[in-house]
């Protein structure tokens, strides 16, 4: 069933007065339980001041501004001493800083003074090693020592052939030796 654009607006205006009335049945009873709940006002109670205390209670309250404005008088600081205060730490800043570079300048200045020193110090002793160097050096001639006289002993007698042909033999063996072992030290140590 199709709905024309009369029977639409009478269908939404329905709509709107029945979610209206709904709204205000919960608002009525929302109402009734709060004035139901709701506790007894207090009765006002008047004071009867006296008018001497009330003036009494507000000179005292003067009195209490104006002690703590003078408080906070004191305590502000104008602006031309704001900026005499700050032109004074700036000066201070400024001095720390030009001491602090003297004090730079001056190490600067010492470090160079022993650089240069230190020049000086190893030129001299590089001139030192090229005199050393190029001195000549005289050959040293060998000092023999007087030979101490000995009591003269008899030479032996000449030797014989059978005396060398041992000796001869003897020599070959301790090279034999003397071989075998350099052999056996060299196994032991690369092995």
């Amino acid at each position: 069933m199709v709905l024309t654009e009369e029977q639409k607006m009478v269908k939404n205006q329905k709509a709107k007065e029945r979610r209206l009335k709904i709204k205000m049945e919960k608002a009525q009873s929302e109402l009734v339980i709060l004035e139901a709940n709701k506790a007894p006002e207090p009765e006002k109670i008047e004071m009867i001041e006296d008018p001497d205390e009330v003036l009494k209670r507000k000179l005292e309250i003067a009195q209490k501004r104006r002690e703590t404005l003078e408080r906070a008088r004191s305590m502000r600081v104008k602006p031309s001493q704001i900026r005499k205060n700050n032109e004074e730490e700036m000066m201070k800043l400024k001095e720390e800083k030009e001491r602090e570079m003297m004090m730079k300048e001056e190490e600067m200045i010492r470090i160079k003074e022993e650089n240069e020193k230190l020049k000086t110090i190893a030129e001299e002793k590089q001139k030192v090693k090229k005199v050393i160097k190029y001195v000549p050096v005289q050959p040293m001639m060998p000092q023999y020592q007087q030979p101490i006289q000995q009591p003269i002993q008899q030479a032996p007698p000449d030797p014989t052939i059978e005396y060398l042909a041992e000796q001869s033999y003897a020599e070959q063996l301790q090279k034999k030796l003397r071989q075998s072992m350099l052999d056996r030290v060299m196994m032991q140590t690369f092995m």
